[in-house]
């Protein structure tokens, strides 16, 4: 710029519009900047948003799945109250008339029964009867003697009464089988037995 070498006015004035330009352009190149960086920001942000909604969406899906399990569980939980409750209650009044059944004359027929069934088990010539203490007072010779005819066999009496109260418990000769037809264990046989019938028993409820 030789001719403008000895103008300073217009130096000055080039140099003014120069800066000025510089100035234009630095703002134009940080406005797009800026932009950038918003542009930029802002997609990140709605990133964040979408993975934020996918993962709420998924806790969502995954708590609903909790939940529903969680209500499975509860209402199995319920089922199996019911029919242990039932079971009991079942429980309670066979137990309570078995109680009552020892007190009874038809006593000496179940125990009659029972024996029949425990010969029949253990398959022996010789079959040791024990009975609570008023069931082995009916444990006579004349009724083993006839009950062993019947059965094919030959009943004896336990020296002593067994410990359940009521039924009995038979044994071989040696001693080694034992059936034990005892009414607390034949209860709880019929309890295992009853839950299949008390489960279906709900299902219609």
């Amino acid at each position: 710029m030789p001719e403008l070498i000895g103008d300073v006015d217009e130096l000055v004035s080039l140099i003014r519009r120069s800066a000025t330009q510089s100035v234009l352009d630095a703002r134009e190149e940080a406005r797009q900047e800026s932009q950038e960086i918003l542009d930029s920001a802002t997609e990140e942000i709605e990133q964040m948003q979408a993975e934020a909604n996918v993962a709420a969406k998924r806790e969502a899906e995954a708590l609903h799945r909790r939940t529903l399990a969680q209500a499975a569980l509860d209402i199995q939980q319920q089922h199996l109250q019911r029919r242990e409750a039932l079971l009991d209650s079942v429980w309670d009044e066979a137990k309570a008339r078995l109680r009552l059944l020892v007190d009874d004359p038809q006593y000496v027929a179940v125990l009659k029964r029972l024996a029949l069934e425990a010969a029949t088990a253990l398959a022996t010539d010789t079959v040791t009867l024990a009975s609570n203490a008023k069931g082995h007072d009916l444990l006579t010779p004349e009724r083993l003697a006839d009950w062993g005819a019947e059965a094919g066999t030959t009943f004896r009496r336990a020296p002593h009464p067994a410990e359940p109260w009521g039924g009995l418990f038979a044994a071989d000769e040696a001693g080694r089988r034992v059936v034990d037809n005892s009414f607390p264990n034949r209860l709880a046989l019929a309890r295992e037995e009853l839950r299949e019938q008390v489960a279906a028993l709900l299902e219609m409820l």
